[in-house]
């Protein structure tokens, strides 16, 4: 399972709004056969990769491992469940049931009826569900997925009183971020970050070289909107690909932009959740959270977040003139506070990168 882990994660950043899926076949002696992952939308699925170049022969007896239940249901592509259905093979074992209502359990039963032994492989479904988090989170909610990427020093702190904030992280650190951009349909960030740093907010990576990501912009008095122009996202991005959120009781002017208006509190503060079900209503999928401070500590204080990416210099700044990306998120007991799970770290170049899913209570 592993195996076919590994090979449904090179599918990130090509597959959406489909799942990564990754599928590792194995002979009648439990030998490697060959593997297979959903490369793009609309393209073959993980298991008929997987199965390309094999004859009938080679597939007698043969075990077929996969991430996720095979889909039993004509979309872009035919049903998966079928496609092994009709194959000698002896065996599929799977790690998580698909829960789109046009497949859970449905591919299981066809493989089942076909006289197939199905095998659901419980110690790697959190491994298997952490693979598909944006498609499970999609399916289960009906709102975007949403990670928060911060880059800060180790005492926390994203950048100084004055706004200077390139860079407290290298190189290796910045290169690998654009991966992750990669990987999410639109970037968010908070106005004043604009107005600061004017970033680009495109995709730089060669891994994904040519693809353009949306940008969606927390606006709330919608005051970019009469000279966005003079930005460097109005010139690297089309114009449609760039959403500005807005109170929903704030009359703007027409200028021509994509508007989103959700609801706020009587503080003004905007609705964050309104905020994520109207994206997935505007088929983003998934959205990466790129700052500034005020806008992670209103993700972390309505807990409108399901993926933390942190990566942390080696260096210390100091609170005194420094600004922390959770300045304006606070608990009052200790038993409020966020928990995360499922941490992983590594080392990229100097830097620390660490990431975990909010435990959702």
């Amino acid at each position: 399972m592993q195996k076919a882990i590994s090979e449904g994660e090179k599918g990130f950043g090509f597959v959406t709004p489909n799942p990564l899926v990754g599928c590792a076949i194995l002979d009648s002696q439990y030998r490697l056969l060959s593997t297979g992952y959903h490369k793009k939308f609309g393209g073959a699925h993980a298991e008929i990769e997987a199965l390309l170049g094999l004859s009938e022969e080679q597939l007698k007896g043969a075990h077929v491992v996969v991430t996720l239940e095979p889909c039993s249901h004509y979309g872009k592509t035919p049903p998966c469940a079928e496609a092994l259905a009709k194959l000698p093979i002896a065996s599929v074992t799977y790690g998580v049931r698909d829960p789109n209502p046009l497949v859970s359990g449905g591919g299981i039963e066809i493989l089942k009826k076909a006289g197939k032994d199905v095998f659901y492989l419980q110690e790697c479904q959190n491994a298997c569900e952490e693979l598909s988090e944006i498609f499970l989170w999609n399916m289960q909610h009906k709102k975007t997925f949403v990670a928060l990427k911060i880059a800060s020093s180790l005492d926390g702190q994203i950048a100084l009183q004055s706004g200077e904030s390139q860079w407290i992280t290298g190189e290796e650190a910045r290169h690998h971020s654009h991966y992750l951009r990669g990987g999410y349909d639109a970037i968010l960030v908070g106005r004043n970050t604009i107005f600061i740093d004017d970033p680009m907010l495109n995709i730089r990576h060669p891994h994904f070289e040519g693809k353009k990501n949306k940008v969606v912009v927390l606006d709330p008095e919608g005051r970019l909107l009469k000279n966005i122009n003079q930005y460097q996202i109005s010139h690297v991005h089309e114009k449609e690909d760039i959403l500005f959120v807005v109170r929903e009781d704030k009359k703007i002017e027409s200028y021509d932009h994509n508007i989103i208006s959700v609801g706020s509190d009587f503080s003004g503060r905007l609705n964050l959740e309104d905020l994520v079900t109207k994206l997935y209503e505007k088929k983003i999928f998934s959205l990466f959270v790129e700052g500034g401070a005020q806008t992670y500590s209103e993700f972390l204080s309505q807990k409108v977040f399901q993926r933390l990416y942190l990566f942390q210099a080696p260096v210390i700044i100091g609170s005194k003139n420094g600004r922390s990306w959770s300045e304006s998120f606070s608990v009052q007991k200790l038993k409020e506070k966020l928990h995360l799970k499922n941490l992983k770290s590594q080392r990229v170049g100097d830097d620390l990168f660490l990431t975990a899913r909010m435990n959702a209570e």
